[in-house]
């Protein structure tokens, strides 16, 4: 049976995975294309990129109505050609959500019609994610609040990272007791 110390060690622990993970969790976004009226023509993007930033685990959530626009993820080349044809992924529900998952440059643009000629498009650049340690208190400039709130269940790596350095404090904490 476990004594009292070891009890009192492996609550501890989980203590401490919970404050070490909470702050990378807290991070990721959902952040609105387009602001409050979502994913539409007439809208300047590059203000929008401009005023929010992008970190891995944020998702971006793009709001329309079906059958008028569509995402298309692009490479360089097809998003300066406004070209589908060696798209990466197309999305179309008029609700989609894009956790960006790694960083360095994302391309996106609606591939209906001419919207993408007609300024429909943007390029982020996506920054890899610091996990804070306890006593930085997490900030998040939304530039313009276009934020729709927390995502802490789309944290991915962020989360990820800090319930792994848990599970490994976990683990040398048993093999000592």
């Amino acid at each position: 049976m476990a004594s009292s110390n070891q009890v009192l060690v492996v609550i501890v622990v989980i203590a401490v995975a919970t404050v070490l993970a909470a702050p990378a969790a807290a991070l990721a976004a959902d952040l609105l294309v387009g602001g409050s009226q979502g994913w539409r023509l007439d809208f300047d993007y590059d203000d929008w990129v401009e005023d929010n930033d992008f970190i891995v685990g944020d998702t971006l959530v793009f709001k329309y109505a079906m059958g008028q626009h569509n995402v298309v993820q692009a490479t360089a080349a097809s998003y300066a050609a406004c070209s589908q044809g060696n798209s990466l992924q197309v999305w179309s529900s008029g609700d989609d959500r894009v956790t960006l998952n790694t960083s360095g440059p994302w391309w996106f643009f609606c591939g209906v019609g001419d919207h993408c000629q007609d300024g429909m498009k943007f390029n982020i650049n996506v920054l890899p994610a610091v996990v804070l340690s306890p006593s930085s208190p997490p900030t998040r400039d939304q530039g313009g609040g276009d934020a729709t709130g927390l995502a802490g269940a789309q944290g991915g790596g962020l989360a990820a990272a800090g319930l792994a350095a848990a599970a490994g404090v976990a683990v040398v904490a048993a093999l000592l007791f």
